[in-house]
């Protein structure tokens, strides 16, 4: 054997190999901590989305990873609100938008799992199995978290709900909304004992925050008044729209 061959050989005779890397969890926003064990998300794992606010939870975990330095792709959500992930604190400069993948769409999705943190994903249906095999592969391989809305994903380790969403600010008729005060729960092994939080998705100001303190209302601006004098006046930032690009279901 040669003597470079040697040098790589533990006394056994077994190939020296070195450990895989550590990877640091997949940044959230401070106020999705409290539902997900060690303040991120695991590298590489399966995140599931359910209930009727399944759509701004995407937003919020693509606003949390970009904002901590990640860059994340959004794959079959032509709906998504790019403007209110911005709101939340998402880098449009590092969001990567397949609105329309098509029937090749698994393609589209192992080539983006190997170059970004994140990826929003929403099949039209059950995904073929030998797809799931074969993304949740790469997903762990290079340490993206696949993040699923829609149909569930065998292999699935935590799952976020969004429920008792309550608009706030509108009265009898009148008002302007305010903020959207939510239930977040985690579920599955990746949480054993099952955690809630109350949040503010999105507060006044577009941002996420934690329901027990009161939501930031946007600041005043001078906007033009009657005879060109200006006037103080509050304009209502968020949420940032409510359907399109705009805003999140």
């Amino acid at each position: 054997m040669p003597d470079a061959a040697w040098a790589g050989a533990l006394p056994g005779g077994a190939p020296h190999l070195d450990p895989p890397p550590v990877r640091e969890p997949v940044p959230v926003l401070p106020a999705l901590r409290p539902v997900i064990s060690g303040g991120g998300l695991r590298p590489g794992s399966l995140v599931g989305l359910d209930g009727p606010g399944a759509a701004s939870l995407g937003l919020a975990l693509v606003a949390g990873a970009s904002e901590g330095g990640g860059w994340c792709a959004v794959v079959g959500l032509p709906d998504f609100g790019v403007v209110a992930a911005v709101d939340m604190g998402a880098s449009p400069e590092r969001l990567l938008l397949v609105d329309e993948p098509g029937e090749r769409w698994p393609d589209v999705v192992a080539a983006l799992v190997e170059a970004v943190d994140l990826v929003l994903l929403r099949t039209s249906g059950p995904p073929p199995s030998a797809a799931v095999r074969r993304l949740s592969a790469l997903a762990r391989k290079h340490g993206c978290v696949l993040t699923l809305t829609g149909a569930g994903w065998p292999g699935t380790r935590l799952r976020l709900r969004l429920d008792e969403a309550a608009w706030e600010g509108l009265g009898d008729g009148h008002g302007v909304l305010r903020g959207r005060r939510v239930q977040v729960t985690a579920m599955g092994p990746d949480a054993p004992q099952g955690r809630r939080a109350a949040v503010w998705l999105p507060g006044p100001d577009g941002r996420v925050a934690p329901a027990g303190t009161a939501p930031r209302r946007p600041a005043l601006e001078v906007v033009p008044g009657d005879g060109g004098r200006g006037v103080p006046a509050r304009r209502p930032a968020g949420p940032s729209g409510l359907d399109g690009r705009g805003g999140a279901a």
